[in-house]
């Protein structure tokens, strides 16, 4: 039988009551019986004594309840702290933010991380990226399993295992309730009181009011807490008063439910509970999150198991309608009700039994320990400045992240973005380092891609750009007449030994493939901005001729590294340009693409002093709600790149603030120069507004021009995906 000497860490946001901190503390224990040392790292909860009296080693890192913008790298460091004072082998996270932090740090460290999705409920973008910096995942059920497959995250299924020992019909005392009667027929409801989980207890309060009629001693106990709590005892105080008697017992949360279990008759429950339930020979109604199940029996036990007792998934919407006839059919026969409970036991052993799932559990561990399951996958870095909510960064890693998902098979490669804490003077562990979306062509980065190419990994530029505030010039013909690389011979060497090394080199613009050339680099191609990648370019929506059109704008700072060096003329050109076209009837909508951007945007709304038609747009909308909202716009006028870039993919046209090289290297990527201002103009406003003019005027062609080129960088930016070159 497999045993185990590992230093094991699971790490939960906190110690609360829910199924994912039980199954922690049930596993735990069954670990610590095959020899291994459990630690927990996490907030603190109503479970924290008892994660103690287990043998868990506590330490306490709240990580849940902090802006992680504001502490990323000081938790990391401390789970860090946690991993290397225990001499930790094996971490195991469960849910997100912790998980996210505790597997970059144990990543940092070389220690191999398991994630359990525990359901469906994690924010998607989370539990992926975790999931990217594991070495196995695991399911709970069938449809949590399907649903993260679906989204490129594969799994292996080891359900929730219960201790058959402490989970049986006579492990506890019964609790004493007051005004409960010896002779009642007692229907336990346990849950967290929360979503849809609160609704359901609603539904089976309600449906008591005719039940009590049939089933005139009828209880209902109700177990748990939670955000709709309080509605919940407000309902029940109504219904006890209206029945001149307290019959419906609200005991809130507890660390221990098997009393609870003890007592019933019926217990109403899903996912973890439906299984204690049965374990202690209780029949089960199965309601959860996701909907109605029924009356768990022998029939229709391998329906529940795929449904996760409707947690995961269901077979229909439940309604007081339907739990009123469910409880009066079971509730009419108690003795048979105590037959199926028992069947629920003997099912319960053979399925679920902790051992089982201990051994199944320790299996992944030495598979991650010794290189098997997922370690044996190639490790892909995509390098950007990731990490600082700035949304030109994040959507270009979101680019490459979703054609990793389209192309790579998820149990050969593991992508791994460059957040905070991510070593890039380490490489060691990576197979493949991408330079991705971003100027990233640039002293620093360019450091990285050569640390690549000593240590012998593949690696890719991706679209990556050159940017400077120095002033160039183009040719009618798009030919640069700047040299811009000149008494450089360092960074010419190194830009030459890393095209000759990478197994692909694209990137965004004619600008920055002009550079290289002059820095005598001759295998480079342009394949576009990343960022074209997030959506094909579409018809904008159509106009609706009895509103006022809208103009986005986007503003922002540089802090004056820009031309002409004065934010202050660029932001009273905007003023000018901007009341003028609320004067013609346009409405105007400001965005914001970075945090340190809100007050420049503020300083210009006020300034604008047109409220009724300025909308102030502080919130940092991620890329697929940007593009919607850039959509429904007549034209754009940007300072940020990317928003020019999101512009372009939505279809609308733009005035690209041309206020360093990397803007004028994209607008000539489209081949629309013409929408270009230069932030050092001497008539900034006019020019705005003529630029804007003529986008609008030329809107059908220039939608058109950009889905051509869109559709080339499409094309480019997949092909090493296609051609296998990771």
């Amino acid at each position: 039988m497999n045993s185990s000497n590992d230093c094991i860490l699971m790490v939960l946001d906190n110690l609360g009551t829910g199924g994912t901190e039980t199954h922690v503390l049930s596993i735990g224990k069954a670990l610590q019986k095959k020899g291994a040392q459990l630690f927990n790292a996490g907030g603190n909860g109503p479970l924290y004594q008892a994660f103690v009296d287990a043998g868990f080693l506590v330490e306490r890192i709240d990580s849940v309840w902090e802006p992680l913008s504001a502490r990323g790298q000081h938790l990391i460091e401390s789970y860090q702290g946690v991993m290397k004072k225990h001499g930790i082998s094996i971490v195991h996270v469960h849910q997100t933010p912790s998980g996210l932090l505790a597997a970059t740090a144990a990543n940092q460290l070389g220690i191999p991380v398991v994630f359990t999705l525990h359901g469906t409920y994690y924010p998607k973008d989370e539990a992926i990226k975790v999931a990217q910096l594991c070495s196995a995942v695991i399911s709970v059920s069938k449809p949590v399993q399907l649903f993260w497959e679906k989204l490129g995250v594969k799994t292996t299924l080891i359900s929730n295992g219960i201790d058959v020992e402490d989970f049986r019909p006579d492990s506890v005392k019964m609790v004493k309730l007051p005004s409960l009667p010896s002779d009642a027929t007692v229907v336990t409801y346990v849950s967290r009181l929360a979503w849809q989980k609160a609704t359901v207890c609603n539904m089976v309060l309600r449906a008591t009011k005719t039940l009590r009629s049939e089933i005139p001693n009828l209880h209902i106990v109700v177990v748990g807490s939670g955000a709709q709590s309080i509605h919940v005892h407000e309902l029940a105080k109504a219904l006890n008063k209206a029945a001149g008697q307290p019959y419906i017992h609200m005991v809130g949360e507890q660390t221990d439910v098997r009393p609870y279990y003890a007592i019933s008759d019926l217990v109403i429950g899903t996912g973890r509970v439906a299984l204690e339930a049965m374990a202690c020979g209780k029949p089960v109604l199965a309601i959860g999150n996701h909907g109605y199940v029924g009356l768990v029996a022998p029939s229709s036990y391998d329906l529940a198991w795929d449904c996760y007792f409707g947690d995961h998934s269901s077979v229909q919407k439940p309604s007081p309608q339907l739990i009123d006839s469910a409880l009066r059919q079971a509730c009419r026969n108690r003795s048979q009700l105590k037959e199926i409970g028992g069947l629920g036991r003997a099912w319960v052993q053979s399925n679920f039994h902790i051992t089982q799932k201990c051994a199944s559990l320790l299996t992944i561990y030495a598979q991650v320990k010794n290189g098997g399951g997922q370690t044996n996958m190639k490790k892909v870095l995509y390098v950007g400045w990731l990490g600082f909510k700035n949304l030109g960064d994040e959507l270009m890693w979101h680019a490459f992240h979703d054609l990793s998902r389209k192309y790579l098979d998820p149990a050969k490669y593991k992508v791994i973005p460059s957040l905070p804490g991510v070593d890039l003077n380490d490489l060691s562990e990576y197979d493949t380092v991408v330079l991705g979306g971003g100027s990233l062509l640039v002293p620093g980065y360019v450091d990285v891609a050569y640390r690549a190419v000593e240590q012998k990994k593949r690696l890719w530029i991706w679209g990556s750009g050159f940017d400077s505030q120095d002033k160039v010039q183009l040719d009618s013909s798009g030919i640069l007449t700047t040299k811009l690389m000149t008494g450089n011979e360092k960074m010419s060497e190194t830009l030459q030994k890393i095209a000759e090394h990478a197994t692909f080199f694209g990137v965004r613009g004619p600008v920055t493939l002009q550079y290289l050339q002059q820095a005598g680099v001759g295998k480079a191609w342009i394949s576009g901005d990343p960022g074209m990648l997030l959506l094909p370019a579409s018809p904008a929506a159509e106009v609706d001729k009895s509103k006022r059109l809208t103009i986005g704008i986007n503003w922002g700072t540089s802090y004056n590294r820009i031309y002409g060096k004065n934010e202050d003329a660029v932001e009273d050109a905007l003023v000018y340009a901007a009341k003028r076209l609320i004067k013609l009837g346009y409405d105007i909508h400001l965005l914001t693409m970075w945090g340190p951007d809100r007050e420049a945007i503020k300083r210009l709304h006020k300034k604008i002093g047109d409220p009724t038609h300025t909308i102030l747009d502080l919130e940092l909308h991620d890329h697929s709600k940007m593009l919607e909202l850039m959509k429904g716009f007549q034209a754009t006028i940007n300072f940020k790149l990317h928003a020019n870039v999101l512009s372009a993919a939505a279809g609308v046209p733009f005035v690209c603030l041309a206020y360093r090289i990397k803007s004028i290297d994209f607008a000539y990527s489209l081949g629309l120069p013409e929408l270009l201002v230069s932030t050092d103009e001497p008539l900034l406003a006019e020019r705005i507004l003529i630029c804007t003019w003529d986008a609008i005027a030329r809107r059908e062609q220039i939608a058109a021009k950009i889905a051509a080129s869109q559709k080339k960088m499409m094309e480019h930016l997949e092909q090493p995906f296609i051609q296998g070159l990771l």
